[in-house]
């Protein structure tokens, strides 16, 4: 309860353009690991209860299709199943048509889970529902880096990892 009551860290928040609008999103493999180090590796199931072709189209460029999913994630919590579903949709396009299939129904089974996991709180991204991203940690400041000089003065401070190599350079 500790870990689901926490903020989701900014630098898991990413965003992609839809229709000229901006969408915050974690990454599906993220959403995976972070259910990991919450319930732990034993301690939570995900099962496509549902998976249906919404459209597919093969023309001389290839194959499009898309697929839509519902997920249930069960967690247990002591003697108690806690148990989420959600729902996605993937589309893909490829050459191949196995390709474009496999794309689609991977990227509707990982909306899918997101979804039932952000029920779960703002680790698992229900925070960026609000427009405010209250649950959502600051931006972290980018790290820099000092450059010293062989005696011990500075020659360079508040630097990025490519200036800190350019002044070590300098300095060789």
């Amino acid at each position: 309860i500790k870990a689901l009551s926490g903020k989701l860290d900014r630098r898991h928040v990413h965003t992609r353009k839809l229709h000229d609008k901006d969408i915050d999103y974690i990454e599906g493999w993220f959403a995976l690991s972070e259910a990991n180090a919450i319930f732990g590796f034993g301690g939570w199931d995900r099962q496509t209860i549902q998976l249906e072709k919404l459209f597919e189209k093969s023309s001389a460029s290839g194959t499009a299709c898309s697929y839509m999913a519902k997920v249930k994630v069960s967690v247990r919590a002591g003697e108690s199943l806690i148990i989420r579903e959600g729902s996605g949709i993937g589309t893909a396009q490829s050459l191949s048509p196995a390709d474009a299939f496999e794309r689609a129904i991977k990227a509707a089974e990982t909306d899918a889970t997101k979804r039932a996991l952000a029920t779960f709180g703002n680790r698992f991204s229900l925070c960026l529902y609000d427009k405010d991203q209250a649950g959502v940690d600051k931006k972290s400041e980018p790290k820099t880096y000092c450059a010293k000089a062989p005696d011990g003065s500075k020659i360079g401070s508040g630097l990025s990892k490519e200036a800190f190599c350019s002044a070590l350079r300098q300095l060789i």
